[in-house]
């Protein structure tokens, strides 16, 4: 069953996962060449965006996660769906063969290995429709790694960690050899599959079909009488293996099938683990991080915040405009996700006023609650101020945001250059 994305985040509020009761169904929403679509990592760490949904037993892919040879973390429910532009998984096959694709996911508390199960299709799920590499987690993959709200994470595919052989599940066939199935527990991704009759030479193509694979017209060798069949296999990493167990007859629909030999792993991931941390620039010319998982601006009191080009630092690029800046007003430029203090030394950021002179505290902060304050006098040259967070953030041990407010007089404000240093 197609998941569906019920709505795009807004800036202030909590993110909406998918869910499986909308009318979507195989075939529909197709990526074509209109679709502006971002790249995803291959065997390198690289940005992925996540939210999370109530994922089915079954999914797009069409295979249970709950097979008893299957990974004890996918029976556990650390599965996933793929944005749609990205089902071919990550060596750019045809769609569906990310089914079945181990991905390792780092967020800012844990890394855990999971498998597709799922799409996330274009329609009606703006986040899924390729402007960044995404996966939708099911609900238990996003409580092992504590997202899924609408964060960032890094991910590279890895070798499926599988014991044993490639299996079958037969979703459904009859007597007159027409047969849909699914391929499980392989090591890594299938790019085509081919069958013969067990009593025979002729090398014949099983069919992709959504996120399955069908065989038709073939009123033989998978019939009933027939002599059954075996199966040969192309791994996307070029790899062809000829598995030796005949499929035949006696075996039903909703049966799992030992193929009896596994896909070796010819390319193994580059680099080392991933490793994810919030983006460290709040501010440069604009806000720091992806598209919808951005630092994000939330004024108090009369504080208006705007982006202007008028007389920001080193008179090029964008900047902060802080206007009616009453006294006691204020601002938080936070991060969804709160991270460790000890993933940065230090903040330092910019400021400055258009005219006259005016006093502004500053503090790294976690849901307001701030760490000692540091007092900025502010002219009309910009300041920069440095900030060591081990020193002013004893009292806390995670940081979401960077909190300002005015004691004095009203004033116009100016802030840019804002980052978190190592």
């Amino acid at each position: 069953m197609w998941n569906i994305l019920a709505a795009l985040m807004l800036a202030a509020t909590a993110a909406t996962g998918c869910s499986d009761d909308a009318g979507a169904g195989p075939g529909d929403g197709g990526a074509d060449g209109d679709v502006d679509v971002g790249p995803g990592p291959g065997d390198g760490c690289g940005s992925v965006r996540l939210t999370s949904y109530t994922a089915s037993t079954g999914g797009w892919c069409e295979f249970d996660r709950t097979q008893a040879f299957l990974p004890a973390f996918v029976r556990e429910g650390l599965t996933l769906a793929v944005a749609e532009p990205y089902n071919g998984g990550s060596y750019g096959g045809a769609a569906g063969e990310a089914c079945g694709e181990c991905w390792e996911i780092d967020t800012i508390t844990d890394t855990r290995t999971v498998m597709v199960h799922d799409l996330c299709p274009i329609e009606g799920n703006p986040l899924c429709a390729g402007g960044h590499f995404h996966f939708d987690l099911a609900s238990e993959a996003g409580e092992a790694l504590h997202a899924g709200g609408l964060d960032e994470a890094q991910a590279r595919r890895v070798p499926c960690p599988v014991a044993g052989n490639v299996h079958l599940q037969i979703n459904d066939r009859n007597e007159w050899g027409y047969l849909r199935l699914q391929f499980l527990n392989h090591r890594v991704p299938i790019r085509s599959a081919d069958y013969r009759a067990a009593d025979g030479a002729d090398w014949r193509p099983v069919r992709r079909s959504g996120g399955a694979w069908h065989v038709l017209d073939d009123n033989t060798t998978f019939a009933s009488g027939g002599p059954g069949g075996v199966f040969r296999l192309t791994s996307a990493q070029g790899e062809v293996l000829e598995t030796p167990n005949v499929l035949d007859y006696a075996v039903g629909a909703g049966s799992a099938f030992d193929l009896g030999a596994q896909l070796s792993e010819r390319e193994p991931p580059g680099g080392g683990a991933c490793v994810f941390e919030p983006p460290a620039t709040v501010y440069g010319d604009g806000y720091g991080g992806i598209d919808e998982v951005r630092w994000q601006m939330n004024p108090w009191g009369e504080a208006a915040a705007s982006e202007t080009t008028d007389g920001c630092w080193g008179a090029t690029g964008s900047c902060i405009r802080i206007d009616r800046f009453a006294q006691w007003s204020g601002f938080h430029i936070y991060y969804r996700q709160a991270f460790p203090i000890s993933t940065f030394a230090r903040l330092s950021l910019r400021l400055r006023v258009p005219s006259g002179s005016a006093t502004l505290n500053v503090a790294p902060s976690l849901e307001g609650e701030r760490c000692a304050g540091t007092e900025v006098a502010l002219g009309t040259e910009w300041t920069e101020t440095t900030i060591d967070l081990a020193a002013s953030c004893a009292a806390l041990a995670t940081l979401n945001a960077v909190t300002a407010d005015n004691p004095g007089p009203a004033m116009t404000l100016l802030v840019d250059d804002v980052r978190f240093m190592h």
